[in-house]
């Protein structure tokens, strides 16, 4: 038990910072970049994580499935095999980018220079992550905090003086810069420790076992982010950069419930693939009830005390965008839900299911996208978010439920549906109070003092 507290812990606390970077700064940088400045920033980050995810093949993603395929003494050739191959792939599409840069720089309203500084920061960002997934699987906690320390002051110290150093119409490159060099500096030495651990570049075995599992999860992850960016470069494409802005900025606050949630699935997914392999469903269980019980407190806290902390979070001039904060939280409240058959397909290497059905959602919403966002808005986004995401959830859950699991599928909806129950019926009455602040604070209070009263208890976070 203390184990897994000490390991839950490390890793939520790692991942909070690496992923929760651009949120926490988000109150400094919206200020100094004004709205149209943080709308550049924020849609050059949305195209660094597409190329992120298509040009390395996500290989870090079968890391877990590896570890149940291979003995522990394979699994540094597996490693730097699959880094290998990645890093193969990426300067193969790299090339192709610069042979074209022109027309892919007009195409994405971006100039040539940012363009490049993709690619730099794109590279880093698949290597930091190849090696965050790797300590998490390995419950090496210590070192993932560790890296991502390094990762959040390098970022933060080189963003504010580049950011003060530029002419403010121009200060937006400052911030970017910043990040493409901090994951540019720390993730090729990252690559190459890798490489020189394992010592495998070519195994025939690992590239098959590899690529069989990454190529549909390239699919399902790109459709993902498109899932949950297309807004963002629709809003630019047809609103603009200073709507963008307030749009992105009240995303990147609801977006801490979202790090959260990462922060949490990554110490509760070695876990659920340990207790799988073992058969260990009573353990199981508990840790399910233990983490919906836990994000669902967080996310009704967050939405109840949500309104005042924005506006002190961000600028009058994003202000507008504060309605839509609890439509993003319960995108992903229901993204949280989703993690479930989800985890469970990938379990059962059935990476070709999750593609499939997100890359139908990932179409829904560009559809929906469009017709809302003419007829509502920056409004009509959010809402196109919350119905795909919905759609996701429940195509996941059947078929993990009736088609993959059966009677031996552990999340039956017996176990979540009234976790989500109470979140739905406490949003909706938050959402009718917007003028009594001292009404939701004390609930939200309530309700955490009673979660702490039952970690308390349990002597256990998950």
């Amino acid at each position: 038990m203390k184990r897994r507290n000490r390991v839950a812990f490390f890793n939520i606390l790692s991942t909070v910072l690496l992923r929760g970077i651009s949120i926490f700064t988000a109150p400094l940088f919206t200020r100094l970049l004004g709205d149209s400045g943080y709308g550049v920033t924020q849609i050059y980050n949305t195209w660094v994580a597409v190329i992120a995810i298509v040009f390395s093949l996500q290989t870090q993603g079968t890391l877990a499935n590896a570890r149940t395929e291979y003995a522990e003494g394979e699994q540094l050739g597996y490693q730097s095999s699959a880094m290998t191959l990645s890093t193969l792939a990426y300067l193969l599409c790299s090339a192709v980018v610069l042979c074209f840069i022109g027309p892919i720089s007009d195409a994405l309203k971006l100039s040539r220079f940012l363009v490049l500084l993709m690619l730099i920061q794109g590279f880093g960002t698949f290597c930091i992550n190849f090696l965050n997934t790797k300590f998490v699987y390995e419950f090496k906690a210590g070192r993932n905090m560790v890296l991502s320390l390094a990762v959040t002051i390098l970022t933060l110290i080189l963003s504010v003086v580049l950011v003060l150093s530029l002419p403010r119409e121009i200060n937006y490159l400052g911030r970017i810069g910043a990040i493409s060099a901090t994951y540019g500096i720390l993730g090729i030495p990252v690559c190459i420790w890798i490489l020189a651990k394992g010592k495998t570049f070519f195994q025939k075995g690992y590239w098959k076992f590899c690529i069989v599992l990454a190529i549909p999860a390239v699919f399902y992850n790109v459709s993902d982010l498109i899932l949950g960016h297309s807004d963002k470069v629709m809003i630019q494409q047809m609103l603009g950069e200073a709507p963008l802005g307030r749009y992105a900025a009240a995303l990147n606050f609801a977006g801490i419930m979202f790090t959260i949630y990462a922060a949490l699935n990554n110490s509760w997914c070695p876990f659920f693939f340990e207790d799988m392999k073992q058969g260990d469903r009573d353990s199981l269980r508990e840790k399910t009830e233990n983490y919906l019980e836990l994000f669902t407190v967080l996310s009704l806290g967050f939405v109840l005390l949500a309104r005042e902390v924005y506006q002190v979070y961000v600028s009058r001039e994003f202000w507008e965008s504060t309605a839509l904060i609890p439509l993003f939280v319960s995108s992903y409240y229901i993204n949280f839900l989703c993690t479930f058959p989800v985890n469970f397909e990938y379990y059962h290497k059935k990476t070709k299911v999750v593609a499939a059905i997100t890359v139908a959602c990932c179409f829904l919403n560009i559809g929906l996208n469009y017709l809302f966002i003419r007829r509502m808005g920056m409004a009509g986004a959010a809402v196109a978010t919350l119905i795909s995401h919905s759609l996701q959830m429940t195509m996941h859950y059947l078929y993990a439920r009736f088609v993959l699991g059966g009677a031996d599928y552990p999340f039956g909806i017996g176990l979540w549906a009234k976790y989500a129950a109470v979140y739905a019926a406490i949003v909706a009455a938050a959402a009718l109070t917007p003028g009594l602040p001292v009404l939701r604070w004390g609930l939200g209070a309530a309700i955490g003092v009673w979660e702490l009263w039952r970690i308390t208890k349990r002597k256990a976070l998950i």
